[in-house]
């Protein structure tokens, strides 16, 4: 599938942040070290656009704001006898419970702390489907980065593919994955981020880029926000038997006889 025409990549961005730097829009005229300040300013610009800062005024529920388009699914296999299983590398966290295949008819796994998991390990050892996980980071050297496992329990006693959705961690833009995450509509904000990064570093004080990404930032988050559910389904408590689930039901329907005859 093509990118959109009006997408900007790797290369337009750079160049965008050469002309402000007075570098010229052209790669090629570039000294090494003026392409490599420039690279910092668009991994920078794109890093901030992906985790927005705080700004002074917005309301709480557009502080720290994560976007839809940073929430990839994903699936994990997980065997009977195996209660750990390492995430993938671009997870920062899970943001939904894990559910099991549409076939099963089990409800959603939930997510609860370390400290709970570890409770119910020392005081039953149980096996049977899951019914509840938690993340933790699991121990580095520093040589690759941080890194995520998850935990279930009980312990599987079956084989199953489970579904979540995550939080993802990008790549930085290069030559071969020129795009920044968020599509087309996210173009004008990539540049106004990096050209607002380089000119608050080479001023040493924010300016008139500083001020267009902020505008900018805060009509991407209103418009990221319609991409949301418009209907939640019933309101009512389904809290009291989490992991209740009709023994034996394929999800097929019964028949109705009246006076013998099937209706």
């Amino acid at each position: 599938m093509a990118e959109s025409g009006l997408s900007l990549g790797f290369g337009d961005l750079s160049s965008e942040v050469g002309f402000y730097l007075g570098y010229g829009r052209t790669s090629s005229s570039w000294s090494t070290a003026q392409a490599a300040e420039i690279d910092i300013y668009v991994q920078a610009g794109t890093r901030r656009v992906y985790y927005p800062p705080a700004i002074p005024g917005l309301s709480q529920d557009m502080l720290g704001y994560e976007w839809s388009w940073l929430r990839p699914t994903t699936t994990i296999d997980i065997e009977s006898g195996t209660a750990d299983y390492d995430l993938p590398d671009d997870l920062g966290r899970v943001v939904s419970a894990f559910y099991y295949p549409e076939a099963e008819y089990r409800q959603p796994i939930q997510q609860v702390s370390v400290g709970k998991i570890l409770a119910l390990r020392s005081s039953t050892a149980l096996t049977g489907p899951p019914t509840y996980f938690a993340t933790r980071f699991k121990a580095e050297d520093r040589t690759a980065g941080s890194r995520q496992e998850v935990l279930f329990y009980p312990e599987p006693d079956d084989d199953w593919t489970l579904t979540c959705e995550y939080e993802a961690y990008s790549g930085q833009l290069s030559d071969d994955y020129p795009y920044p995450l968020g599509g087309m509509k996210m173009a004008e904000l990539f540049t106004e981020s990096c050209i607002a990064v380089a000119e608050s570093r080479t001023e040493d004080a924010p300016g008139i880029h500083a001020q267009l990404f902020q505008t900018l930032l805060v009509d991407a988050i209103q418009r990221d926000k319609k991409q949301g559910a418009t209907f939640y389904g019933p309101m009512g408590d389904t809290t009291e038997e989490p992991t209740a689930f009709r023994r034996g039901y394929d999800g097929s329907t019964g028949t109705v006889t009246y006076n013998g005859d099937e209706i």
